[in-house]
């Protein structure tokens, strides 16, 4: 927000340099920077144009007369605003406009003998379209310098943090720096009369309307407004339109309470503050065209939208030249829902910044009869009608400030007589008890100070933090013992960067689409005011966002990708600390190379082996055995390529290939491998607890026996093959350990061989090893044993039988 200093020394008598004001302003919380208004141009004056006429040798160009009163002068210029009788800025002969050098030039056959100057060629604005045309009672002869305080006036441009919307007008700032310097702000009430005829009827059906009033003004009469009007429009970065309109800008700027004129006899009926109907139209005051959503604010008659409330007018009911009777609108709506659609459609105006971060509701019929009494006094006419829909009238909170606490969190001591001289320098009406303060917090403040903390800073903002004694924290020499959970998290993800993964942090919270792809259900978690779409619930999986960074990293060409997070997933009762593995691409980078009939490669892809030993390695380097795996059924895993993992009979995840569907669904590579590991139980309730419960590793880990030593053999094993003929859907790991189990003299069970017979039968040959720790197996013993295998697998499996047996 702009604020020329000229406007502040109007409520403060201060002599204070600008630049001064703005360091103590930042200092104190708020961000300003202090520059002078505009360039000082000398050899320039007011001129009144005499005469306008077509150049007859240029088609663009208009040659003009103009006089400042003492002498004529012949201007050339493209300015298409420029008429008889407009008061303009002239830049004579010798004037230094920028890096222009004002001097006479011919167009054709005439003379120019000087340049008119827009408010951007002043240094007043980025922009300007025409040149500045100046209200009639200037004269001609003035010095515009003077006239504008080019130069010598001051902005303020401040930058506020969102709970500072107090700040937001002249009047406000100026009750910041009354305070900062321990000055008095002036006070300037409105004398106003408002007959009491029948107004249009005026209804309120929303809550999201806090409060509204409305004032009728009729025999007005539109037109331009007072110089130092706009004057103090133009510097504060505002576009002078005409008087009415003027007004309710000026009044926004100096006491930051928005309010809208309608055109009183462009509405049809009562006036309706309620929500809008879905795919409700508007046109509104930029030309553009809006559809409304259920739940926005509108101003509306009994037949039409005439304004986004808190936003932007409607065209519909805008003041023009013949406009002689106006509905002034002033009101409070609700900050969050002013937000909301503002953001929705993509526009931001003065009012909506200023609702957004709050708007004193006490000082609203304050500055609306300022605007009254500014428009019966520039625009004629009367005020004839008002009403004022103030349901819930505020009532100011209490907040204790003890001394103790500014103490505590300051590092330095306020006394509770001080304290209260500091928030009264404030405008905080403020009363003394035994431990401190009791400050009634004013309506223009609600949205800021809620807590005693909150009044702790006011207090130390003004006192100065930067008087605050040296002091040096205390360090415990205490050793601290990192926790086991902490050291857990530490291992697993050491492992997994020992390997050569790498580490990504991703948002916790994602978007529905990517469930509805993967053929996931959507997380019952939601977040109610999310900023993206794409961020509007939270997850319940790892592999949602990894693939998400997949894509991103798709995106720059990186399609050999090895990644690990360690993060939260989110369910209803509890939370889970999970790792989540994404594998693509190559798994060794290396080269090909041929020499004749010679060839080999170096270079390697993952698969679902090598994904399956990165897991297996991780989970036996933490002491885990009795591993085993089971097919996946997940949606989104090709079921030839998945598993769910188990350890000691828990299910402590899954491995497996993305099925090709889905990789085609989210336009990912169809070599992706995922893997997502349950390492934690974070309860939500204060009476629930992770001890006990099954299926997350950290609790397998921290119970798992105690590694015992084993001396080498004495004797020699003994191995047989055997080969068995079972039906297509048997597990292999279920054989395997059905064979370990049948006797303890089995060492070894590996599968080194799948044979398809059929759609319907396979043959599955394992490898066994056999051994005693007291004497040497004999051939007779080890054939029994592969007998009593033989029938107890027979018998545990239907089907089986055997084929071939070897060694």
């Amino acid at each position: 927000m702009k604020v020329p200093y000229s406007w502040i020394k109007e409520f403060v008598d201060i002599d204070i340099p600008a630049e001064e004001v703005a360091k103590r302003l930042n200092e104190t919380g708020i961000e300003t920077v202090a520059y002078p208004f505009g360039n000082r141009v000398e050899n320039t004056v007011v001129v009144k144009i005499t005469s306008v006429e077509k150049h007859p040798e240029k088609d663009r160009l208009l040659v003009c007369q103009a006089t400042d009163g003492k002498k004529n002068y012949q201007v050339i210029t493209a300015a298409q605003n420029v008429f008889e009788g407009a008061k303009v800025i002239l830049a004579k002969e010798g004037a230094q406009v920028g890096d222009l050098l004002i001097k006479p030039v011919n167009f054709g056959s005439f003379r120019s003998e000087g340049m008119f100057l827009s408010l951007e060629e002043l240094g007043v604005v980025e922009k300007a379209e025409g040149v500045f045309i100046l209200p009639d009672d200037i004269r001609e002869g003035e010095d515009p310098n003077e006239l504008l305080g080019l130069g010598e006036d001051y902005i303020l441009e401040i930058e506020i943090t969102p709970n500072r919307g107090d700040a937001l007008s002249v009047r406000g700032l100026a009750r910041e720096i009354a305070a900062v310097f321990g000055l008095k702000r002036k006070e300037v009430f409105p004398v106003v009369s408002i007959a009491q005829e029948d107004i249009p009827q005026i209804q309120v059906l929303t809550d999201k309307t806090h409060r509204y009033r409305g004032i009728i003004l009729k025999g007005l009469e539109v037109k331009p407004s007072p110089f130092d009007i706009q004057l103090k429009l133009i510097k504060s970065g505002q576009n002078p339109i005409n008087n009415i309109v003027d007004i309710t800008n000026y009044i926004l700027l100096q006491e930051g309470q928005p309010l809208h004129a309608f055109d009183l006899q462009k509405i049809e009926g009562s006036v309706i503050v309620r929500e809008a109907k879905e795919g409700e139209t508007v046109i509104t005051l930029d030309g553009e065209e809006r559809k409304l959503s259920e739940g926005d604010i509108v101003i509306a008659d009994e037949k039409k939208v005439i304004a986004v409330a808190g936003i932007i007018g409607a065209d519909n009911t805008k003041v023009d030249e013949n406009t002689t009777e106006v509905l002034l609108e002033a009101a409070v709506f609700d900050n969050i829902q002013v937000r909301k659609t503002a953001k929705r459609l993509a526009v931001s105006t003065e009012s909506s910044y200023r609702f957004e971060r709050g708007v004193d509701i006490e000082n609203l019929p304050n500055a609306q009869d300022k605007a009254v009494e500014l428009m019966v006094k520039l625009a004629g006419g009367e005020a004839v009608g008002e009403k004022d829909i103030y349901t819930k009238p505020y009532q100011p909170k209490e907040i204790k400030l003890r001394e103790k606490t500014t103490v505590r969190v300051l590092g330095f001591e306020v006394p509770k007589e001080r304290a209260k001289q500091l928030l009264e320098r404030l405008e905080i009406p403020t009363r003394i008890v035994e431990d401190g303060t009791v400050s009634q917090i004013p309506a223009f403040r609600a949205f800021d100070l809620e807590r005693e903390i909150d009044l702790v800073e006011e207090v130390g903002r003004l006192e100065g933090l930067n008087t605050a004694s040296e002091t040096y924290p205390e360090i415990s020499v205490k050793s601290f013992r990192k926790s086991e959970e902490f050291l857990f998290e530490l291992r697993t993800r050491d492992f997994f960067k020992d390997n050569g993964f790498d580490e990504v942090v991703n948002y916790t919270f994602v978007d529905e689409e990517t469930y509805r792809l993967l053929g996931l259900d959507i997380p019952p978690i939601r977040i109610e005011n999310y900023l993206l779409k794409t961020q509007s619930i939270m997850r319940d999986t790892l592999v949602v966002s990894l693939l998400k960074t997949l894509k991103y990293n798709l995106r720059f060409q990186n399609k050999d990708l090895k990644i690990f997070e360690i993060s939260s997933a989110f369910f209803e009762d509890h939370e889970e600390i999970r790792a989540g593995l994404l594998v693509t691409g190559k798994f060794i980078r290396g080269f090909n190379f041929t020499k004749g009939k010679e060839s080999y490669t170096t270079t390697a892809k993952w698969d679902f082996l090598k994904i399956k030993g990165v897991v297996e390695s991780y989970l036996k380097s933490i002491g885990l055995s009795e591993i085993l795996y089971e097919r996946s059924e997940r949606p989104f895993l090709n079921p030839y390529e998945s598993a769910e993992i188990y350890v000691n009979g828990q299910n402590v995840g899954y491995i497996g290939k993305i099925h090709p569907k889905k990789a085609d669904a989210l336009e990912i590579p169809k070599d992706v491998y995922v893997a997502e590991l349950k390492l934690r139980y974070i309860p939500r309730e204060l009476d629930d607890s992770a001890e006990g419960k099954e299926g997350y590793i950290f609790n397998l880990y921290r119970n798992r026996p105690l590694p015992q030593f084993e001396e080498l053999p004495k004797f020699p094993s003994v191995k047989r093959d055997l080969a068995f003929e079972v039906d297509e859907s048997l597990q292999v790991d279920k054989l395997l350990k059905t064979i370990k189990e049948a006797s303890a003299l089995v060492e070894k069970a590996e599968l080194f061989d799948v044979y398809y017979i059929n759609e319907d039968r396979k043959s599955i040959a394992v490898s066994l090893q056999f051994r005693a720790e007291d004497r040497s197996l004999s051939d007779e013993e080890v054939n029994k044993l592969v007998e009593e295998i033989v029938r107890k697998l027979e018998s545990s499996f239907e089907g089986l039988k055997l084929r071939t047996q070897e060694g």
